[in-house]
């Protein structure tokens, strides 16, 4: 009779270990999970930068002549108002002692005849007449005096030059690039911006940017947004940004060096929740996610309607919303109702 319930009491215990449940987290589906966060998280993008001056002007004459005085070399640097260049002032210089002659004897008949009018010795046309002559004498020399300052190139502002490409004693027309002056301090980066992140530019605002030049890694410049064209380039299809920035004393910084530039963008969407893109589902011309019930670990369809972004990341205006647990990798073969759990790698 012992050995009867002893038999019954291991029976049973082997059957209640063969229908024990198996844990239920090896049923579960491994999926990337994200937790929906709001959309005004900054993101820094690098673009190659080539440096140039904040201002560059090619410097002429607005006269011919011919050079005989060139004071400057490339690399130089010059103060505003330094000479740069003298043209031969023969031809002006005699054209200036003519119209002041012109002018001095037009100017002495008008007082003749200006005293001459007050006692009726001669008609006031006459008067009139010598005054119209000494007016136009007086704006011939002015416009010699004019002539003779235009045979004389001076720098317009302080800086650098960059090339020089004319020699003395040579020959220039009016207009013709005499030197190419720079600015010195003060540079600009100038980098090629994607149609992708131009298209959400009304939605991103530069936060932070800053230049590192090639010659200096170890060194980063602050730079701040100076322009941006409005017509892509026909090779590459980019849109050409330039970022200014000051360069401490003692670093050299020249046109044509190359760099990087870093700029850390953010959107004015900050309160709205975005999520990756890999995370959309698209059915029938609408967009889904597969929202996660934290508590079950069951996922369910969830419908949203997603707006423009950049950098991988969609803002939802509409179906869920912050701090939501959804898939966002790992889509394949989902089913309503699935339970999923966090993948996690060996």
């Amino acid at each position: 009779m012992l050995r009867i319930f002893v038999s019954l009491i291991f029976t049973c215990l082997i059957a209640g270990c063969d229908n024990a449940p198996v844990p239920e987290e090896a049923d579960r589906r491994p999926v990337k999970l994200y937790t929906v966060v709001t959309g005004g998280q900054a993101r820094t993008y690098e673009f190659p930068a080539i440096i140039e001056a904040s201002t560059s002007s090619d410097l002429t004459f607005d006269v011919p002549g011919k050079i005989v005085r060139l004071t400057v070399d490339q690399g130089d640097f010059v103060r505003a108002g330094t000479v740069i260049a003298q043209l031969d002032q023969t031809i002006a210089r005699n054209q200036l002692v003519q119209a002041r002659e012109q002018y001095e004897a037009a100017q002495d008949a008008f007082r003749r005849a200006d005293a001459l009018v007050g006692e009726g010795a001669i008609p006031r046309a006459v008067h009139v007449q010598r005054e119209t002559q000494r007016d136009t004498a007086r704006a011939e020399l002015d416009n010699a005096r004019e002539q003779l300052e235009k045979t004389v190139l001076r720098a317009p502002f302080s800086g650098r030059v960059a090339r020089r490409l004319t020699e003395p004693f040579e020959y220039v027309s009016p207009q013709q690039p005499v030197v190419t002056l720079q600015t010195a301090g003060s540079a600009k980066a100038v980098v090629q911006v994607p149609s992708s992140i131009v298209a959400n530019a009304e939605q991103r605002a530069p936060i932070n940017a800053a230049i590192a030049l090639d010659s200096l890694p170890d060194r980063r410049f602050a730079a701040r947004f100076g322009s941006f064209a409005t017509d892509a380039t026909r090779q590459s299809l980019t849109y050409e940004a330039t970022f200014l920035f000051d360069p401490p004393s003692g670093a050299l910084i020249l046109p044509g060096m190359t760099g990087t530039l870093h700029v850390e963008l953010d959107t004015d969407d900050a309160e709205m929740p975005a999520v990756p893109l890999e995370a959309i589902v698209g059915r029938d011309e609408k967009t889904f996610v597969w929202r996660v019930d934290r508590r079950t670990g069951a996922i369910a369809l969830r419908r949203v309607t997603v707006g423009k972004g950049a950098g991988g990341m969609l803002p939802v205006t509409a179906g869920i919303g912050r701090g939501d647990l959804i898939v966002a990798a790992g889509l394949a073969n989902l089913e309503e109702g699935m339970k999923v759990r966090p993948y996690e790698r060996d």
